[in-house]
């Protein structure tokens, strides 16, 4: 607004500017998830009821739903995954970014060799999460440093450790509960990368929610996965520094399809 970036702001702020004449349909708008700016004229803010009449289906959902805010894993509909995307976008982020994620790789296995440098994997783990996000909302390539980016550091590392634990248990007493406890909290470390200001624990309840109604897309997404690794060793184990990489990659891809389906 005059020459000037404003924001953010929620839809209804924005309706009200268009009632005081703040603003205009040829006023230009963007959100997350978006590759460049539109006019708020355009169908994609068109169809979230900016500047016009809500659709029936907003309507609906309002009446049903009146000033009800999102809380913290409790979302009504869960998002899905389609598996054959999930790999495929993986397999695109890893193309264009390939020296990253054999990079990511390395550091893994080298850092794997000494007790101390093993806690920092679940923190690169997390970090190239992230990376995948800013491609995928910005086309934005991976920087190696970004791996080591130590914000929130304690619950990056903490959060898979203890949680890697507490599956290992269930999986000695019983193997239901530890199955379950996997599938629940598969997405956790994906959300971290989302939702960097999550606690680890507000990330498991957020992954919980994610899982929801795909359990048997992540087994099956977690099958291919190991084929994968399969296939990868076949191929006299270089075909490692592909599969690895896009096996990890692939559930972050299967998560985010999952928030933006929701």
């Amino acid at each position: 607004m005059n020459q000037k970036q404003a924001g953010p702001h929620e839809m209804s702020e924005i309706n009200q500017m268009f009632t005081n004449g703040q603003v205009t349909l040829e006023t230009l708008g963007w959100m997350e998830g978006m590759v460049n700016w539109e006019p708020l004229s355009s169908p994609t803010f068109s169809d979230l009821g900016i500047g016009g009449q809500p659709s029936d289906e907003q309507i609906n959902e309002s009446s049903s739903t009146p000033n009800a805010p999102h809380k913290l894993g409790q979302k009504n509909v869960s998002g899905t995954f389609s598996i054959s995307a999930a790999i495929g976008e993986s397999f695109t982020f890893f193309k264009a970014n390939m020296l990253g994620s054999i990079s990511w790789l390395a550091l893994t296995i080298i850092l794997g060799s000494t007790m101390i440098g093993a806690l920092l994997i679940p923190l690169i783990s997390v970090n190239l999460f992230a990376c995948v996000k800013r491609f995928m909302d910005s086309g934005k390539k991976m920087d190696l440093g970004e791996l080591f980016d130590f914000s929130k550091a304690v619950e990056k590392i903490a959060g898979p450790i203890v949680l890697g634990f507490i599956i290992v248990v269930g999986f000695v007493l019983l193997i239901i509960p530890g199955l379950i406890f996997s599938m629940w909290w598969t997405f956790s470390p994906c959300v971290q990368a989302h939702q960097p200001n999550f606690s680890f624990t507000d990330a498991m309840k957020e992954s919980r929610n994610a899982a929801k109604g795909n359990w048997i897309k992540i087994l099956l997404l977690l099958f291919l996965i190991g084929l994968l690794q399969i296939l990868g060793a076949l191929c006299l184990g270089v075909g490692l520094l592909v599969t690895i990489p896009v096996g990890h990659i692939a559930l972050f891809c299967a998560y985010y399809q999952c928030e933006n389906t929701n």
